[in-house]
């Protein structure tokens, strides 16, 4: 499948808040059910984006790796392709999924970073002998375990190494110690993907940001970035960029479109689709942003299937919602939102 061909949903089960608590109480046959129906929902459905938990996975390796096959299985039933996400650095302030931590790949943002630079993930076959660093050894061992037994497995389409790196001030500029610090650590699991045998393309999201993009593109063998047109933007000043309206969102797929052409790498919209809690409102967004992806040959997944405690995927009456309010295609009764069968007019 080409990546242009994608037509899927980012999925998070509906029973936890955060990456942690949804693996740590993993529900397998809560997720069965969800993914059969969202199936009948949208046949047309052929990617999902599977939010994994690192921080789940040192908790109980077993467990967690149990229910990563179990769920590779049923999304296979289905004819449906996974694109599991590794790591998340995206740190909501009104409703946290979890994830890495700036404490754990940066020296000296915390006490316990003893290490310099030059130390930190750089683990090499060559010098087995070599101590590792606390977090890279946790990490080591999860892709380890993850990737590297399912480094030829035909269920997975890519594997996601980040969701939303550089999601502070610093990452414009390329040489602060934290982004320089942040690039490293995605290129050590780039490299120790490759390393345990990972056939599959290996991505990065990144969200709305050419620079960003062009940052992690070499450790990219297809480009995925998150395109959101913002049609909220105006509630809240401090939001720029090229999502704010409909001319600058176009311009920047444009963009988006000429680095694809220019590197000779795919393009594709791992995250995409603004949230709303007006139904009516929601639908228009589907149609609009849908429509522009199509015209240029971008395949997505959009953000994201089920409705969830997790952040953005959820009503107000079912927990803290933040500024891209209700995210979520499929209700806590099992049946669709209203005008969300949209998604199928681009399949």
């Amino acid at each position: 499948m080409k990546a242009s061909d994608i037509r899927g949903f980012n999925y998070d089960g509906s029973w936890g808040t955060s990456g942690l608590d949804l693996w740590q109480h993993h529900q397998h046959g809560t997720m069965a059910v969800e993914i059969a129906r969202a199936k009948k929902h949208f046949p047309g459905w052929n990617v999902a984006r599977w939010w994994l938990s690192d921080e789940a996975f040192y908790r109980n390796p077993d467990r967690f790796l149990a229910n990563f096959e179990a769920g590779l299985s049923t999304f296979a039933s289905h004819d449906i392709l996974v694109i599991p996400v590794l790591f998340n650095r995206w740190r909501d302030p009104v409703c946290d999924f979890g994830g890495v931590a700036l404490e754990h790949i940066v020296p000296g943002l915390s006490y316990m970073s003893t290490l310099g630079a030059e130390e930190l993930f750089i683990h090499s076959d060559a010098d087995p002998a070599r101590k590792l660093a606390p977090m890279e050894k946790n990490h080591a061992r999860y892709l380890e375990s993850v990737v590297g037994p399912h480094a030829d497995d035909s269920r997975i389409y890519a594997w996601d190494l980040c969701n939303e790196p550089f999601m502070g001030g610093y990452a414009e500029d390329p040489k602060h110690f934290i982004t320089e610090a942040e690039l490293r650590w995605l290129r050590w699991c780039y490299q120790t993907c490759k390393r345990v045998g990972a056939n599959q393309p290996l991505i990065v999201s990144n969200y709305t940001s050419l620079d960003v993009m062009k940052m992690t593109e070499d450790i990219s063998d297809i480009i995925a970035f998150h395109p959101y047109y913002l049609w909220n933007a105006a509630e809240v000043p401090s939001v720029g960029g090229p999502g704010t309206t409909k001319e600058n969102f176009r311009t920047f797929l444009d963009d988006c479109i000429a680095m694809s052409q220019r590197t000779g790498k795919a393009l594709y919209a791992s995250e995409t689709v603004w949230g709303a809690h007006d139904d009516a409102v929601r639908t228009e967004q589907i149609h609009f942003t849908l429509s522009e992806l199509n015209q240029r040959g971008i395949g997505y997944t959009v953000h994201a299937l089920q409705h969830s405690l997790v952040a953005d995927l959820h009503y107000a009456s079912y927990g803290p919602v933040g500024f891209p309010e209700a995210m979520h295609f499929v209700n806590p009764d099992g049946e669709m939102r209203p005008g969300h069968e949209a998604f199928n007019d681009y399949c």
